[in-house]
């Protein structure tokens, strides 16, 4: 499993700065349960988004 602090904090004016600079998109992910946000963060993980 995923610690948070494997993941770290962002201040979120910095992450849609470089979002925009960098030409990306920042998800907004809904979820019902912990287990469905096991699986978002996991899948991100995995994929290096």
């Amino acid at each position: 499993m995923i610690n948070y602090k494997v993941l770290g904090l962002s201040n979120t004016r910095e992450l849609f700065k470089k979002a925009v600079d960098g030409g990306y998109a920042i998800p907004a992910y809904n979820f019902n349960n912990m287990e469905q946000l096991q699986a978002i963060i996991m899948g991100c993980a995995e994929s290096n988004s």
